[in-house]
């Protein structure tokens, strides 16, 4: 990887073997006069398409900020198991820098939440704990005790968004295959912008969320289910299939209720998309 430009001595702008332009952090890769190579074992840390406010923000933070943030990222990151975002460490660093400021001029800002994060959230407040003591090892200043909780508000926020953008990327993936089944089954383009298909997304959203009831039958309706399969053996085949991705994906082999739902949706997507 080739350097471009340094912005401290454990913080370089480089160039990836695309000629990508990346922000590295490692130690000691910004020591020298750009421009020059360095290996990629001499960096930790990398990220694209950083917005100029991020940049900015890396000039004016001091580098041991910089450094003793990146340390306790990688603990956390390690400790619970979670790799956290761009925005996530930004905003670490950012908060260590001022309360660092505050603490230097006699400012003590309480969390009220503290007794509440210890309760609620025991390794995350484990882990503040370790930064705070971790910052004063490092950098020879102590932060009051309500750090502790600040810092593993930060974490357990950091937690629920990657958590969440995890579930949306299962959600997503989920009814993308099922819209690749149908496609394929009954040989149709489905507009992903109609309402129809709108409301058959809603109809699997809802079904990922009951998916530890969906092997409930309701038996008053297994005569429609044979019904429309006979009707329609097309849509039976496609429904079939639906079925083995479900059971194979959430570890449920849905009841023929969950499927006849789903095949009447199908019906009525594919009827707007071909005009049958």
């Amino acid at each position: 990887m080739k350097v471009i430009r340094n912005i401290n001595n454990n913080v370089a702008v480089c160039l990836d073997d695309n000629n990508h332009e990346v922000i590295a952090f490692g130690k000691g890769i910004g020591f020298q006069k750009a421009p020059y190579e360095i290996a990629l074992s001499q960096i930790d840390r990398t990220y694209y398409n950083l917005e100029p406010h991020y940049i900015t923000l890396l000039n004016e933070l001091p580098e041991d900020i910089l450094d003793v943030t990146n340390e306790i990222v990688r603990k956390g990151s390690a400790y619970l198991k979670m790799e956290f975002n761009t925005i996530f460490w930004f905003s670490l660093c950012d908060h260590i820098n001022f309360a660092i400021e505050n603490t230097k001029k006699g400012l003590v800002l309480k969390n009220p939440m503290t007794n509440e994060i210890r309760h609620f959230y025991e390794k995350e407040m484990r882990l503040g704990e370790w930064a705070v003591k971790h910052i004063g090892k490092r950098l020879s200043i102590r932060l009051p005790q309500s750090e502790a909780g600040n810092i593993a508000m930060h974490f357990i926020n950091a937690e629920q968004q990657v958590k969440q953008a995890s579930e949306r990327n299962d959600i997503e993936h989920f009814v993308e295959d099922i819209t690749d089944i149908v496609e394929s089954g009954m040989n149709v383009i489905i507009d992903r912008d109609s309402f129809s298909y709108s409301r058959f997304v809603t109809h699997l959203k809802y079904l990922l969320k009951r998916s530890g009831s969906l092997d409930v039958p309701e038996s008053e309706n297994e005569k429609l289910y044979e019904s429309v399969c006979e009707e329609f053996p097309e849509l039976k085949r496609v429904g079939e299939k639906i079925k083995e991705y479900i059971a194979a994906t959430l570890l449920v082999e849905p009841a023929k209720e969950e499927i006849l739902y789903l095949m009447i949706h199908i019906n009525r997507l594919c009827a707007r998309e071909d005009g049958l």
